[in-house]
């Protein structure tokens, strides 16, 4: 199988597992879903609550949330994402990297944590230097592609992919469960919404380069 129908793949998969586990998640912790979407982009599909998107490479979980909707007075919110105490808080925004994380491991054994804990350097590190040091990021990946089966590259995929999204940065898995820390259980607290323009933007940055490292990657391949 090609590297490139790969990475199409595993990002497909890891997305729907990623998006319904979270979705079961919040379900059995009686919060209230508004909606599923497994991509981004124009809707293709829509079945009740779940909308199936163009793009295959990212999704999310809308929850009945009192800081994204104006709700009755005598609503009690008690099926509120943000009105459940702080571990069912932390608990749903690390539920499908969880999930997905202990699958990885359980494929690739104990050298698959040391994967892990080394992606988020490389995260970071390719991020500053996208035309260097993540091209040859990029190029050992490959490697890996083409010399092993689709199941262990999705999960060393799935490995990067878990640290990604546990980085403390709004949007991520990893800030949504930090400022829920940080509010402390609370529903609602007045620098929220400060605080979290601020941390999507180095969030937004290394998303960014890496798109530009991989579209970099892919020209120099092409043109080969």
């Amino acid at each position: 199988m090609h590297p490139a129908f790969q990475l199409l793949l595993c990002f497909i998969l890891f997305m729907l597992i990623h998006i319904s586990v979270m979705a079961a998640c919040a379900r059995a912790c009686g919060i209230t879903v508004r909606s599923i979407s497994y991509g981004v982009g124009p809707t293709l599909l829509t079945w009740g609550k779940v909308h199936v998107k163009l793009l295959p490479l990212a999704g999310n979980v809308a929850l009945k949330d009192t800081r994204e909707e104006m709700l009755y007075d005598d609503d009690p919110c008690l099926d509120s994402y943000n009105f459940q105490p702080l571990w069912k808080q932390v608990l749903l925004p690390l539920s499908g990297v969880t999930v997905l994380l202990g699958m990885a491991l359980g494929i690739l054994g104990t050298s698959g944590w040391d994967s892990f804990t080394a992606a988020f350097g490389q995260i970071v590190h390719g991020a500053l230097a996208p035309l260097s040091t993540a091209q040859e990021l990029l190029s050992e990946a490959e490697a890996f592609a083409r010399t092993h089966g689709f199941a262990l590259v999705f999960a060393l995929f799935s490995l990067k992919l878990c640290a990604f999204n546990l980085l403390p940065f709004a949007g991520l898995n990893g800030g949504q469960a930090l400022l829920a820390i940080a509010r402390g259980g609370k529903p609602f607290v007045a620098w929220e919404a400060t605080v979290t323009k601020w941390l999507l933007l180095p969030g937004l940055a290394v998303l960014l380069a890496w798109v530009a490292a991989l579209g970099w990657y892919a020209w120099k391949a092409l043109a080969a």
